[in-house]
């Protein structure tokens, strides 16, 4: 039998529909949009792995909360986003955002899905309270927040947190080991008469100079000692 069969189409006859790539299929990330024009509802759009942090099922309605940090003037601000059922309870309501309850379409420029946040408000909020542009949409990567208490995940800009573990590694500096005066004397080259030396040959040759000047005319002795010993102060 000579046939085509085709299974989990959506419409009977129609070839199944290709599997969309994520941009970031190993990274959690938030999309926030920007500004998109008067009467345009904005959204923050989370992934397949940042639904999956936050316990945002397909199929279901969740509510999301955001937080605020002030850290010191070093670390700056942070924002923090945790679904509401995992929060400890509060004393004052708190405000919640509902997600889509499936998968929405991120926009014309992208074929990716995923659950989202619609509130113009929060968008706002996210890009005033971190003084970011909110002329285009910016990429956040979800990082775990340090603590016991609640399972929170900060607001980290996309490719931030490997610049600043890079910059938060050790930079080590060799250095040359140090030279005495006498290593330098030693190394330092000279032209001469008889030729290029360096400060020991140049003071072994004056030496040797004397010793023979010595030998030929006794009354040098003096002024020959003299001359060595000038030498070895320049040396020095």
């Amino acid at each position: 039998m000579n046939a085509t069969i085709i299974f989990g189409t959506k419409k009977l006859g129609q070839s199944a529909a290709a599997v969309v790539a994520e941009k970031y299929p190993n990274q959690a990330v938030i999309t926030v949009e920007g500004q998109k024009g008067a009467k345009k509802s904005r959204r923050v759009l989370l992934n397949s792995k940042a639904a999956d942090l936050l316990g945002c099922e397909a199929g279901s309605v969740q509510n999301l909360v955001f937080a605020s940090v002030e850290m010191n003037d070093t670390d700056g601000k942070q924002v923090l986003i945790a679904n509401a059922s995992t929060m400890p309870p509060q004393e004052e309501k708190m405000i919640t955002y509902k997600t889509s309850k499936n998968k929405v379409s991120y926009g014309d420029d992208s074929k990716e899905k995923g659950k989202a946040v619609t509130s113009s408000h929060v968008c706002t909020e996210i890009f005033s309270f971190l003084s970011k542009d909110d002329s285009e949409n910016i990429e956040f990567e979800l990082v775990e927040f340090p603590s016991e208490q609640l399972e929170a995940f900060s607001l980290e800009t996309v490719g931030s947190s490997n610049e600043d573990s890079d910059s938060n590694q050790e930079v080590t500096i060799d250095s040359a080991p140090a030279i005495t005066g006498e290593e330098l004397a030693e190394e330092a080259i000279i032209e001469t008469n008889q030729g290029s030396m360096n400060g020991q040959e140049v003071a072994e040759s004056i030496q040797s100079e004397v010793a023979a000047a010595e030998a030929a005319n006794p009354v040098l002795v003096d002024d020959s000692r003299n001359e060595v010993l000038a030498t070895n102060d320049w040396m020095e």
